[in-house]
């Protein structure tokens, strides 16, 4: 009886190494004065993330923490479905996809959560990762 114990513990701990790994958060950021044009980056929740459907690469792990609690503090404003400001030719637009749902606001608009700076200066350092290397 162990040993048929054991083999479907080890069954099921097969199975659950093969699969995918889900999406943690899609960014998208567009508009204003930013060199390189527009910029689709997705994190995947193993660590991995991909600049404009480039390959992909492994981020450093406080990259991944950092977005992992960002996508926890998203949770409400995307379940909302929240959207701040309007958009502006010269100021860049950002979305923000979680599994909770969708974000947007501008850069620069007076009064937005800290969590959308966050999510900016993250977007920052990972165009600078992935987009420019």
């Amino acid at each position: 009886m162990r040993g048929i114990a054991a083999a479907l513990l080890a069954g099921l701990l097969v199975v659950g190494c093969g699969g995918e790994s889900g999406d943690l958060m899609a960014i998208e950021a567009s508009g204003g004065k930013a060199r390189g044009g527009p910029l689709d980056i997705v994190i995947t929740s193993d660590g991995r993330a991909t600049c404009n459907d480039g390959p992909e690469k492994t981020i450093p792990s406080g990259l991944l923490i950092d977005a992992r609690e960002l996508e926890r503090d998203l949770g409400d404003l995307a379940e909302e479905g929240a959207t701040f400001g309007s958009a502006s030719g010269d100021r860049r637009d950002y979305v923000v996809r979680i599994k909770k749902g969708t974000v947007r606001w501008p850069e620069g608009d007076p009064g937005l959560p800290a969590q959308l700076a966050e999510t900016q200066l993250l977007t920052v350092r990972l165009d600078r990762l992935l987009c420019r290397s």
